[in-house]
């Protein structure tokens, strides 16, 4: 079986490199950090598309807190903008790889 790290690689890679301890040097905000990065918009597709498979999964936000924080060392925490659950900053992340993907290549719903 895949481990979440080959499931969700691109969301991997968003919280390994730009949501790490130090994630305020990416940018202020998560928007910030995405309109900064290059590297984020070139894989914004993939990112939206498995954001939206791990909201379709129902997974509680302790699930999530374990896998962001325990498995992939994440230092964002959604309370520093006022987001009350990963639920919410995978909502974001939907919203923000939106801005960077084609419209032809959006599929799969929030």
């Amino acid at each position: 079986m895949d481990t979440p790290e080959e499931r969700y690689k691109n969301l991997c890679y968003l919280f390994n490199y730009y949501l790490h301890q130090d994630w305020t040097v990416e940018g202020e905000t998560l928007s910030e950090v995405f309109e900064r990065n290059d590297a984020l918009h070139e894989i914004s597709r993939g990112l939206r598309q498995e954001a939206i498979i791990l909201l379709e999964k129902r997974h509680d936000n302790q699930y999530l807190d374990d896998m962001f924080f325990g498995r992939w060392g994440a230092g964002y925490e959604p309370e520093a903008e006022g987001l009350e659950t990963w639920h919410e900053v995978l909502r974001e992340v939907i919203r923000f790889s939106e801005r960077h993907t084609e419209p032809g290549q959006r599929h799969g719903s929030a």
